[in-house]
């Protein structure tokens, strides 16, 4: 039997335990334990941001569990709030590891960013709030995009449905500034 050059190999699908979503940056990793076994893993991260400064969020891959804010939900996140909150549901959180999520097509992935900015939308002002990437950063996981893609998404918006979304000169004059419009007052 000859070996070819073209060969194939089978594909490994990666590892829960070292998979990192595309657009972040994955900084530690805690596994949860369901009895004699092994539960899911929650990821502590940070993504590409637009304010300078760092925010970080956690994720669970075996449950719906995502945390960005702290519990007044006042402020973002620092790596050592996001890894104790991880630690804590790690050590609750019965939920088996489900694997890396399926990464959502395009359509999907701009209907996840759509739904963000509809649940930012303000609501009894007539003042819209600026968007950040940061507003993101719970999405990552099922996103599987860089901020390339958010920033594309949300110009795609602003053209389609400047009602909802518009787009601005940043103020340093490099850059755009995403602004999300409140609800139309009520009759």
């Amino acid at each position: 039997m000859a070996l070819s050059l073209f060969t194939r190999r089978p594909t490994v699908p990666p590892d829960t335990a070292t998979w990192t979503p595309a657009g972040t940056t994955v900084v530690q990793r805690y596994r949860g334990a369901v009895g004699a076994g092994e539960g899911a893993i929650v990821l502590v991260y940070t993504a590409d941001g637009d304010q300078g400064s760092s925010s970080f969020a956690a994720a669970c891959l075996g449950c719906t569990y995502r945390v960005t804010r702290n519990q007044y939900d006042t402020a973002w996140l620092s790596e050592t709030q996001a890894a104790d909150l991880a630690n804590t549901h790690a050590a609750g959180c019965r939920a088996l590891d489900r694997g890396i999520p399926a990464r959502p097509g395009d359509d999907q992935a701009a209907k996840i960013v759509r739904d963000r900015l509809w649940g930012l939308r303000p609501r009894g002002t007539t003042s819209p709030d600026y968007v950040f990437l940061r507003n993101f950063h719970a999405d990552r996981v099922a996103l599987q995009r860089p901020a390339d893609f958010i920033n594309e998404s949300m110009l795609q918006l602003a053209e389609s449905e400047p009602d909802f979304v518009t787009v601005q000169p940043h103020s340093s004059g490099r850059g755009v500034q995403f602004l999300v419009q409140p609800h139309p007052p009520r009759d």
